[in-house]
């Protein structure tokens, strides 16, 4: 079997609530075609904050660079791919997209699948969990709002609320005090400081978040940080995540070494998709860290991929970043998607993904 054309697609779908992160999610659709008549499926979600400009450049990515690298090639060969891919990079220095890198190489996983009709987390080693619970961010709102649609949330089953914080420690210490109080104690809850914090600031404002049952805090410091990172997890009872600390293999190595974070989030869409996030999810479980599954909210098939992911990898803990693409957006570009029932989502059981 080989790869002789592909297709791509940019594909726009709007939010429901465009105000509170960007208007629409800007993504790229592609078909990958095999001379078996095997057509394999891939999305390059460019995330929340996404912009035309993300999407121009991961179609310019796919038909200039990746595309005609994987022409002619056995899509089963997965390591002598990403080789070429990286040989490539480093020839040129050309700094690689790993949205437009997982579009194609989840799509080789999907043509993997189709291939031997099974679903693709039979590939990946099997399933572990076949349904997860999901958790979800409070979009930034007055406070009177970001409470009730926290006890919104918490009404519809999601199984941990995540806060966004980093701005100003005094307003996201009122945040989270609002929070716990609208949702009650019993109700999980998280911070993502998205890197807005020094390790001194973020030290002080996580101690007293703790009067208030926050379970982790996401990315305290900036992503380059990982000394900043290492102090803060060792001065705070709560467990603390890399996020943007965590976009390549060798940052995983780094962040183990240095013992920076407690928790290690990954998201295939943001690291060249799920061949390369299965490595970083070993060198984190060698070390005894677990893993948590976040998103760029993509569309259907960038939800697959989440959730084969999720399905079978042990190291990974639910509940997840991310369930159903219509929890976000006005709608998606599959025939079924993925709906979520009490907070919970299913992996699919087709062929791929």
């Amino acid at each position: 079997m080989k790869v002789t054309r592909i297709e791509v697609y940019p594909v726009s779908i709007p939010y429901r609530d465009p105000g509170a992160l960007a208007e629409a999610g800007y993504h790229v659709i592609l078909k990958v075609f095999t001379d078996d008549g095997i057509i394999g499926l891939g999305e390059a979600a460019t995330g929340a904050a996404s912009v035309r400009v993300f999407q121009a450049r991961d179609i310019s990515e796919i038909e200039h660079f990746f595309g005609p690298k994987v022409i002619g090639q056995n899509p089963f060969n997965l390591e002598k791919i990403i080789g070429d891919f990286q040989m490539e990079t480093t020839v040129a220095k050309h700094q690689m997209s790993p949205t437009a890198a997982s579009a194609i190489l989840d799509a080789l996983y999907d043509i993997m699948g189709k291939a031997t009709n099974r679903p693709l987390y039979e590939l990946l080693g099997g399933a572990v969990r076949k349904r997860f619970g999901v958790t979800r961010s409070l979009d930034d709102k007055p406070l009177t709002e970001m409470a009730k649609d926290a006890l919104r949330l918490k009404e519809l089953g999601y199984k941990t609320i995540t806060i966004k914080i980093g701005d100003d420690p005094d307003s996201d210490l009122k945040k989270v005090a609002a929070i716990r109080k609208a949702v009650g104690d019993d109700c999980p809850l998280e911070a993502d400081a998205s890197g807005g914090y020094t390790p001194d600031v973020a030290i002080r404002t996580i101690r007293k978040m703790e009067a208030y049952n926050i379970s982790a805090v996401e990315q305290p410091c900036l992503g380059m940080d990982l000394d900043g990172m290492a102090e803060v997890a060792r001065a705070v009872d709560t467990s603390i995540i890399a996020d943007e600390s965590a976009i390549t293999l060798s940052d995983v190595m780094e962040i183990v070494k240095r013992r920076a974070a407690d928790v290690i989030c990954l998201k295939p869409a943001k690291s060249g998709g799920i061949y390369i996030s299965k490595k970083m999810a070993v060198v984190a479980e060698a070390a005894g860290i677990p893993c948590s599954m976040g998103s760029r909210h993509p569309f259907g098939i960038g939800a697959a991929v989440i959730h084969h992911f999720t399905a079978s990898t042990p190291c990974l803990k639910p509940p997840i970043g991310y369930g159903s693409p219509l929890e976000r957006l006005v709608d998606d570009i599959v025939v079924n998607p993925c709906i979520m029932k009490d907070g919970e989502v299913s992996v699919p059981e087709g062929p791929g993904l």
